[in-house]
């Protein structure tokens, strides 16, 4: 549902946005129905940011190869990702990886899963739930405290190197880390990996990172913003110092938040729980603001 607080954007900002041309947009509107935009009082197309997305995801589609006719009734019918990925997805056990505390196995089921699909699909489908999985199941003393750590450390291997693959394409760095007393971070750090892939330019400052540090480094880095991950363990004291000590920056620091805590953070906007969506908030805000 659309709220009416929502931003509108125009047609050139769309563009920047997607990568696509704006006469190309005018002709997905006219000829698939993909789009229907709301019109200013001069007759200006406005396009929501759900729109936006479906845009942006009709773009990707059709930059895999996919026909336009064909892309445009995929994003209508909402169709879930590919079922064969899917399928793939699902055979693949972290937690019997961990249990196994064989690096060889570990890393062939992290291969796979990344292997098996994009980046946001992977993180959003199976990493997330599997990671969940791996928790609960050290909860119930089904894994020990080696368990966990050793799928934990190759969670962050198999991320690091796709992180390291990205090359940033846009100017301006974004701080992503988490607050003081904060340590769970992998599902961060794929949020980072995936704004990496996007273009941004991610300084990764990691876990359990003092408030003066996040200040030292706005100060060295300039950051054109920041993003910290609040998880449900977090003390959203420590994290509303972090926010509040960016936004006390002049000009102040945009912050966004994330995670299981991030609703009580004032100063600072949320993004939403999927990883890859967060992550493309978060790039499209930043490119309509060099374009505005």
């Amino acid at each position: 549902m659309t709220n009416s607080a929502d931003p509108r954007y125009t047609v050139k900002q769309v563009s920047a946005i997607t990568g696509v041309l704006e006469t190309t947009l005018r002709v997905w509107e006219r000829r698939y129905g993909v789009v229907e935009p709301e019109r200013s009082q001069g007759g200006y197309r406005l396009y929501t940011p759900e729109q936006v997305d479906r845009l942006r995801r009709m773009a990707a589609l059709v930059e895999g190869g996919m026909a336009a006719s064909l892309a445009a009734r995929t994003i209508a019918s909402g169709s879930p990702p590919d079922a064969g990925d899917a399928a793939t997805l699902g055979r693949l056990d972290l937690v019997a990886a961990a249990v196994s505390l064989d690096p060889a196995s570990l890393d062939a089921v992290l291969a796979s899963a990344f292997a098996a699909a994009p980046l946001d699909v992977v993180c959003q489908a199976w990493l997330m739930p599997e990671l969940e999985r791996l928790g609960a199941a050290w909860a119930q003393g089904e894994l020990t405290v080696a368990h966990e750590h050793f799928a934990s450390a190759g969670v962050l291997r198999a991320l690091g190197r796709r992180f390291d693959e990205a090359r940033p394409t846009e100017p301006g760095r974004v701080l992503v880390g988490l607050p003081p007393g904060s340590h769970h971070q992998l599902g961060l750090f794929a949020f980072a990996t995936c704004l990496r892939q996007r273009g941004v330019d991610v300084v990764y400052l990691g876990a359990d990172v003092p408030v003066a540090d996040w200040a030292r480094a706005a100060t060295s880095l300039a950051p054109r913003a920041a993003v910290l991950g609040v998880p449900r363990a977090s003390r959203t004291p420590r994290a509303q110092e972090v926010v509040n000590r960016l936004r006390a920056f002049s000009p102040p620091i945009l912050v966004w938040v994330g995670g299981g805590r991030a609703g009580r953070l004032p100063g600072a906007a949320r993004l939403p729980d999927d990883v890859g969506v967060a992550a493309q908030e978060v790039a499209q805000s930043l490119r309509v603001r060099d374009t505005g």
